[in-house]
């Protein structure tokens, strides 16, 4: 897997994987209702259509496309299982829908040229813990407006994991650091002629001062949600899931670029 093809299809399907996984579990807690979910549901369903799309015109072939396809699928039976009458439908269908994301996840860092499968493969699911935290992170707490009664703590508990999810990423970051920042990024390609393959360690600083900001926003959030500030701790989700979007693009340019 390389070129911009490659960082998008990688980057959509993390963001659907790690929304769905983190989605199943704040289902799993059977108190939030469940007009959020099928928000969720939706939502997924066009960005895993949309990441399988991306994957499909890589050409890559083998199981990884079809488990990719087949992850759709599961979306799509996560979206109808949304109308049942309890939530164990939706949990069950949701980790079942983010385990397939997953595994294609994992197939897909053995088809990126200068990372061993198991590295690459901590940096993807790091990156889909990152993104989807802070996408259910930004939806909760919009939900909060449609669910008045609902307690605290659940917002609490998406945070918590952000903060987690985050410094997951920065390991994993680290880990790789060497590929990532020794990675060919010529200059011409952004039209700057003789800049040649000096923007590794660039925008390698880049990412790391991006991933940093986004923990900071979101410690911020959850000082909001601990003196009960919802739509302030959501306000600062808007924030975090623009940093956290953009340093996973980056990152990943660098990961398919890897010497």
């Amino acid at each position: 897997m390389s070129g911009a093809g490659a960082v998008v299809a990688l980057v959509l399907l993390e963001w659907t994987t790690g929304w769905l996984a983190v989605a199943a579990w704040t289902q799993s807690w059977a108190v939030i209702r469940r007009g959020h979910f099928r928000i969720t549901a939706w939502a997924t369903l066009i960005l895993g259509g949309l990441a399988a799309v991306a994957y499909r015109s890589l050409e890559v072939g083998g199981s990884h496309s079809w488990v990719v396809v087949a992850t759709v699928v599961a979306i799509a039976l996560y979206v109808a299982v949304q109308y049942s009458r309890t939530d164990l439908p939706g949990t069950l269908m949701g980790a079942a829908a983010g385990t397939g994301g997953a595994l294609a996840l994992i197939l897909s860092a053995g088809l990126i040229a200068a990372w061993p499968q198991p590295l690459a493969a901590v940096q993807l699911l790091a990156g889909a813990a990152l993104l989807g935290a802070v996408s259910n992170g930004m939806m909760l707490g919009h939900w909060y407006l449609n669910q008045p009664g609902l307690k605290t703590w659940a917002l609490a508990r998406l945070t918590l994991l952000c903060l987690i999810a985050i410094g997951a990423s920065g390991v994993a970051g680290v880990l790789g650091a060497g590929r990532l920042a020794g990675a060919s990024t010529a200059g011409a390609a952004f039209g700057l002629p003789g800049g040649g393959d000096s923007f590794g360690p660039a925008f390698f600083l880049v990412w790391a001062v991006l991933l940093g900001f986004t923990g900071v926003v979101v410690w911020a959030a959850r000082r909001c949600v601990a003196i009960r500030s919802i739509q302030s701790a959501t306000g600062l989700y808007y924030v975090a899931i623009l940093t956290a979007g953009v340093s996973e693009f980056m990152v990943r340019y660098l990961m398919v670029n890897a010497a």
